[in-house]
């Protein structure tokens, strides 16, 4: 996984606790960036790669009917 926040990757399987020890909130759905401590979200991800694809489907879409 890449953080979003200092764009550290990591294997986010190796983390104890899911890094949840940077949070102090344990049993949190986040996976906390063991650089930095941000609390990245696994659904936002998948999200994310969604509307990146939604994007680029309504961008070409655009450049075929110009």
């Amino acid at each position: 996984m890449k953080c979003r926040m200092c764009g550290f990757e990591f294997d986010e399987t190796k983390l104890e606790n899911r890094g949840c020890s940077s949070c102090g909130k344990h049993g949190c759905n986040s996976i906390h960036c063991p650089n930095c401590g941000f609390a990245n979200s696994p659904e936002l991800n998948e999200e994310f790669k969604f509307i990146v694809k939604l994007k680029d489907k309504i961008k070409n879409r655009k450049s075929f009917l110009n």
